[in-house]
């Protein structure tokens, strides 16, 4: 199908099973173990509060989720625009497009393009000069694909549960402990002309 016949459009609360799958499929290609995750899911659905955080997103005049649809309707992504500064210390607003996925059997059809596209016009329409796309560092192909739109690499966030990090930070400092190496105190010389102490020799030069 060529990318002329895919277009955007907002997505509704009707839309909220599609929405839920592509949600879903987002989780499989970022997380590891994908086949795992896809029989899961298929058993169990979708996570409990998933459902209402979409609703909470549709019904934010704040953030905007759109979606890819064929020309007969058929959904072949989506994504989820929203304005905020650019970064946590400056004020200059930007659009960052998040949430963004193509299902694996509707992939090469122009949808990602297409998402791309209606981010660009709906920044155009609000004066918006960046648009800032989070893309998961192990998907190598959405890194590539937005890579040849431009899109340049701003910053690598990392992210770890607390108590990993509380437990490596006790690791590393049981380790820098064991390895402190105390300077053995220095005899303070004597002083040119004095005599030596009782019992102790005069150097030899």
């Amino acid at each position: 199908m060529p990318w002329t016949a895919v277009r955007v459009r907002p997505a509704t609360s009707d839309d909220l099973p599609v929405l839920l799958a592509f949600g879903e499929e987002l989780r499989e290609q970022l997380g590891p173990a994908a086949d795992v995750k896809r029989v899961r899911a298929a058993q169990n659905g979708p996570r409990p509060g998933l459902e209402t955080r979409y609703l909470e997103a549709l019904a934010d005049p704040d953030r905007h989720l759109v979606l890819a649809v064929t020309e007969d309707g058929e959904a072949l992504g989506m994504a989820l625009f929203s304005v905020a500064p650019s970064n946590a210390l400056l004020d200059t607003p930007a659009l960052h497009v998040s949430h963004a996925v193509v299902s694996d059997r509707h992939k090469r059809r122009g949808a990602g393009k297409a998402l791309v596209a209606a981010a660009a016009a709906f920044a155009d329409e609000r004066s918006l000069e960046q648009i800032i796309v989070s893309v998961h560092p192990g998907s190598r192909d959405a890194n590539r694909f937005f890579a040849r739109l431009g899109f340049a690499p701003l910053a690598v966030r990392r992210v770890a549960p607390t108590s990993v990090v509380r437990r490596r930070l006790q690791t590393a400092d049981s380790r820098t402990s064991e390895h402190v190496v105390r300077p053995r105190p220095r005899r303070i010389g004597r002083l040119p002309g004095r005599p030596a102490p009782l019992g102790r020799a005069e150097p030899e030069l």
